[in-house]
């Protein structure tokens, strides 16, 4: 055997291990394509409409439950804010009748 003979059998055998890495490679990126076709299928059926309800439903019971919850406080600060602006007008009012 020659060198010559060598260098094309190691080419060869080369090539035959490129095209194997490559179909290996390409047969798992064929099946994680798949894959998210599949999920993507899943999601657009079942997974979002049902992930949107559950999230209708937490959005309504955050809400119920927080004017629950702040509900008094907010009314109690409106309540002071009048009275505070009140007392401020009446303040102001005999202050500049007694000027008068």
């Amino acid at each position: 055997m020659t060198i010559s003979n060598l260098r094309d059998i190691s080419l060869i055998l080369l090539a035959i291990e490129a095209l194997l890495i490559g179909a290996i490679y390409g047969l798992i990126f064929f099946f994680i394509w798949k894959s998210f076709r599949i999920a993507t299928k899943w999601l657009r059926g079942q997974g979002l409409p049902r992930a949107q309800k559950y999230a209708a439903l937490a959005k309504e019971g955050s809400q119920q439950y927080s004017k629950k919850v702040a509900g008094p406080v907010v009314q109690l600060e409106t309540r002071l804010t009048q009275v505070s602006r009140t007392m401020e007008e009446i303040a102001a009012f005999t202050k500049q009748r007694n000027r008068s």
